[in-house]
């Protein structure tokens, strides 16, 4: 087994703390070598692959402070994915059920829900496009989604150079 497994931690609630999140994991897979939380999302590191397992098992789906976290294992994004924003999701709607919904479409290498929005990264942008065309408006738990490529995936020309007084 190789030392130091590095656990991905979504959906985590605004008020947890990273103390919080080492006596969590710690009761549920022991000894925690680290924790790195940033807003909605943390890194967990466990000693070995046997604990991370355990953490997965027991803490995936975990409610704290009334939101249902996420725990699996942290994988490189590729850096070729294909960005998309999904708007007005549900609060009932998790990253599982919101990958799945797209995996319908081409592989999602990453999928994070965020309050009432998400992103999802895709494998290519045409499979990207594809699940765009069929799910931009569709309702999902209630809500009907808002679905387009992320600002930042694309950059979109302006035409002629535009005047500093002028809106976008």
């Amino acid at each position: 087994m190789r030392p130091g497994i590095k656990l991905f931690v979504g959906n985590v609630p605004e008020e947890a703390t990273a103390e919080e999140l080492s006596e969590l994991f710690a009761g549920a897979a022991g000894p925690v070598l680290g924790v790195a939380l940033m807003k909605q999302f943390a890194f967990v590191h466990l000693r070995d692959e046997a604990a991370a397992a355990r953490a997965i098992t027991q803490l995936n789906g975990h409610q704290l402070h009334g939101r249902r976290i996420v725990v699996e294992p942290s994988r490189p994004r590729p850096t070729n994915t294909c960005k998309i924003f999904v708007g007005n999701v549900s609060a009932a709607c998790t990253s599982g059920e919101l990958r799945s919904l797209f995996q319908q479409y081409g592989t999602v290498v990453e999928c994070d829900v965020v309050k009432d929005y998400a992103f999802v990264h895709m494998e290519n942008e045409a499979d990207a496009k594809v699940a765009i065309e069929n799910l931009n408006g569709k309702e999902v738990k209630g809500r009907r989604v808002n679905v387009e490529l992320s600002t930042n995936a694309r950059v979109v020309p302006t035409g002629p150079a535009q005047t500093s007084g002028d809106s976008i």
